[in-house]
């Protein structure tokens, strides 16, 4: 069956002058395709002439409408960007927001617990405030010197080598 659709296109398209290959695409192609003129300078021309092969085109026409429905496709996706970027950027927002409001519950407990624990500590131990204040000004450095990552280990050692 296929062999006698083949005879008929040659036969159509030794009838109407064109190429069999070229009839067989304008008879069974889904899209139509149009003629069109455009004006393109010279250097273009040339430059689709020694490059379409490479990119398995038939021809300079397939090349160039491969080549403007690329550029197409690359305008339409910076429009989507531009749609796209501030969706993005209120997800992010409030995800971001969520982990603040997480952090911050989190560090409000944190707080509490260490406020417990001064008061459990100042309410069984007998401290001089001058010492407290002296005290209080070697911490601060040394959790700035340890970059925050001071633990009960650390203050053993510490309080060992100042008395």
């Amino acid at each position: 069956m296929p062999e006698k659709v083949c005879v008929v296109d040659a036969e159509m398209a030794e009838i109407t002058g064109w190429s069999v290959r070229w009839y067989f695409c304008r008879r069974f192609m889904k899209t139509k395709h149009i003629r069109h003129s455009t004006w393109l300078k010279e250097s273009t021309v040339d430059k689709v002439k020694g490059i379409y092969r490479t990119d398995n085109c038939q021809n300079q026409s397939e090349f160039i409408e491969k080549a403007i429905l690329y550029y197409i496709g690359y305008l339409e996706s910076e429009r989507n960007v531009n749609y796209l970027s501030p969706t993005i950027m209120s997800s992010m927002r409030a995800a971001s927001d969520e982990n603040v409001t997480r952090l911050s519950r989190m560090l409000f407990k944190v707080a509490v617990e260490v406020a417990i624990m001064n008061n459990l500590i100042a309410g069984t131990i007998d401290f001089e405030p001058e010492r407290y204040k002296s005290l209080k000004r070697e911490c601060e450095m040394e959790v700035r010197k340890t970059n925050g990552e001071f633990s009960m280990d650390d203050a053993l050692r510490w309080q060992r080598k100042v008395t």
